[in-house]
């Protein structure tokens, strides 16, 4: 995979984000800093190949950005023996009923809400990995706040807390996500950058 040691977002978020338990975590980091591939690496740790339906569910406000990651999940997910990618993105069309047996889902809030909601694809009880990438983005863009924050509520209130394998690496502000996550671990590294670990 190329890595030799952890950047410095990686060296901070990992140890957070693969703990027993999970921890909620948010943090900032620029560009090209390895936050794909940390919560990428903490999505394929909570996967179990041999539950086939989703599992770990990422978000984020591309088209492009969600194929981007889904590329990094497949690349690093090699060495994980049946562990599957499923896109639900534009284009990519489910008929209802369509029994999904992908462990991880990467796509874009509007198509992700269909799939849980108009044509319920996605069991959100079993998500054990909520993944929010780049929403300092999505808040901006209109509609995906709403989107983001409806998915993340409904999984937040239909999973036990106590129990839930469940942590989230949004890039929305602190105020807003204090209000919905509780104790969140807060990285800022540097100011200026995408939130997204």
């Amino acid at each position: 995979m190329g890595f030799n040691r952890p950047s410095k977002i990686q060296e901070m978020a990992l140890p957070m984000m693969l703990a027993h338990p999970p921890q909620n975590l948010i943090a900032q980091s620029q560009s090209g800093t390895g936050k794909t591939a940390a919560f990428v690496l903490a999505m394929l740790s909570r996967v179990n190949a041999l539950e086939l339906f989703p599992q770990c569910l990422c978000l984020a406000p591309t088209y492009e950005l969600a194929l981007q990651t889904g590329r990094v999940v497949e690349q690093m997910g090699k060495f994980c023996v049946d562990v599957q990618v499923m896109y639900a993105i534009r284009g990519n069309r489910i008929p209802r009923g369509t029994d999904i047996t992908k462990q991880i889902i990467i796509g874009t809030p509007g198509t992700v809400l269909d799939w849980c909601f108009k044509l319920k694809l996605i069991d959100l009880t079993k998500i054990r990995v909520f993944v929010l990438d780049e929403a300092d983005v999505m808040i901006d863009t209109q509609g995906f706040s709403d989107h983001s924050i409806r998915i993340q509520r409904i999984i937040w209130l239909m999973v036990a807390k106590e129990t839930a394998d469940n942590f989230q690496l949004p890039s929305l502000t602190l105020e807003l996500y204090r209000d919905i996550m509780e104790t969140p671990h807060s990285f800022l590294l540097p100011s200026q950058g995408t939130w997204s670990i």
